[in-house]
């Protein structure tokens, strides 16, 4: 993917030109602080803004002087295009794109002319700015949206347009989408972007250590909000479906949590999308089967779900004393970072055995 390099330099080109509309705020302006009429001609002499409206569209002779000239040209009695007054180049990056005018007798209004000048310099230097930021706002967005949707690896090419707008794509990001009828922005810090999916969906892309869900939590006010988390990854598209993916499970099913992180719902995925790896849990029985303390951390499991959680029974068919159960089963949470007294987390150590079980006898 390449930056729309033809639209920013078409913005730029148009930035180095006085536009009607600047052209009369400057006419404007400048008329509030000096008692005569201003022009402000174009780069060719074409009265652009003005405090006399008829004359806008019309040719000025004396500016065309003093483009060619670059330099003040003062107009005194004439019967040309020009009324008295003085005539100053305005610059812009040391290129002349333009003239302010002030009529008057010259010897009186000369004085104006160069603090004028400066004014209306400053004026197209703010006018720059803002437009050269927004050029940059609109990059930024188009490489945006083709960075969350990104399905192929990134490329050389597509890292350095990201570098070119100050995205870093070599560092490890989770995606979190925030869905709500009212939704504010919480303010980000470096590396981190956000991107409007709808009126009501935010995504966020953030580095992988980010603290944006302690600062979310201030700014979430309805109970109808949704944050979807995605694990962490080099390749944000897979995280954006994964955030996506945590609501959407959440929704269907009701749950109350307002965080809804994909890492704790990744087994109901697998259930409902046979396109998604569970090779998280069942690589954990793989290790686990491989020696003598996890065959019997297993063993403690599988008791543990025929006897429906039971601690007396378990205990009792293990031969064990309750202290060294809990010890197995805090054991085997810490090594699988599920939770076997929680439901759900059983469930997935469950299916995990399952899957390992049946692929292992394949």
């Amino acid at each position: 993917m390449k930056i729309n390099k033809v639209l920013a330099q078409e913005i730029a080109d148009k930035v180095m030109k006085i536009n009607k509309v600047l052209a009369q705020e400057i006419a404007d302006k400048v008329m509030k602080v000096i008692p005569y009429n201003v022009n402000i001609m174009d780069e060719v002499g074409i009265i652009i803004g003005s405090g006399e409206a008829n004359r806008i569209g019309t040719f000025h002779e004396g500016a065309l002087s003093a483009i060619n000239l670059g330099k003040i040209v003062s107009v005194y009695e004439t019967d040309t295009s020009s009324k008295p007054g003085v005539n100053i180049p305005i610059h812009f990056k040391k290129d002349i794109i333009g003239v302010i005018g002030i009529s008057g007798e010259p010897k009186i209004v000369e004085p104006f002319a160069e603090l004028v000048r400066v004014t209306a310099e400053l004026l197209i230097d703010q006018e720059f700015l803002f437009r050269e930021r927004r050029i940059q706002e609109q990059m930024k967005e188009e490489f945006l949206y083709q960075w969350i949707f990104r399905l192929e690896p990134y490329d050389d090419a597509f890292i350095n347009s990201g570098e070119a707008i100050g995205i870093n794509l070599k560092l490890e990001r989770k995606a979190i989408i925030v869905k709500g009828e009212t939704i504010k922005e919480p303010y980000l810090r470096d590396q981190e972007f956000t991107f409007k999916l709808n009126k009501s969906t935010l995504l966020l892309i953030l580095p992988h250590e980010s603290d944006i869900l302690k600062r979310l939590e201030s700014t979430i006010t309805q109970n109808s909000t949704r944050v979807g988390i995605g694990n962490s990854s080099i390749h944000v598209a897979k995280s954006v479906h994964e955030a996506k993916r945590a609501i959407d499970i959440a929704d269907k099913l009701e749950f109350p949590s307002t965080f809804c992180y994909y890492q704790e719902l990744k087994f109901i995925d697998y259930l409902t999308n046979k396109d998604t790896s569970f090779g998280e849990i069942s690589h954990y029985f793989q290790e686990l089967e491989a020696n003598p303390k996890g065959q019997e951390l297993v063993e403690t499991l599988l008791c543990y779900i025929n006897n429906s959680g039971d601690m007396n029974a378990i205990s009792k068919e293990l031969h064990i004393h309750r202290n060294s159960l809990a010890y197995r089963l805090q054991r085997l949470e810490i090594l699988t970072n599920k939770n076997p007294k929680k439901f759900t987390d059983l469930f997935q150590l469950f299916t995990g055995y399952v899957l390992y079980k049946m692929q292992s006898s394949m």
